[in-house]
């Protein structure tokens, strides 16, 4: 199957904790759900702090629209 691909809206104490879980828990997500979650785009409006947390695993940009 496919990844569930997800985005978030920005990399706060919320987000950043979302992407660290998600990031932390990969095989056992796929154990349970039987598909990958990746997340692929985070949306900040500091996108360089947010490129500090993310590193290469999304896509950075400082436009939830996108």
């Amino acid at each position: 199957m496919r990844p569930i691909q997800v985005g978030l809206l920005g990399i706060g104490t919320v987000g950043g904790g979302t992407f660290a879980v998600l990031q932390r828990n990969q095989e056992e997500i796929r154990r349970r759900a039987g598909r990958e979650i990746r997340i692929t785009m985070v949306a900040d409006l500091d996108v360089e702090r947010a490129r500090k947390i993310v590193g290469d695993a999304a896509q950075v940009v400082n436009d939830a629209r996108r």
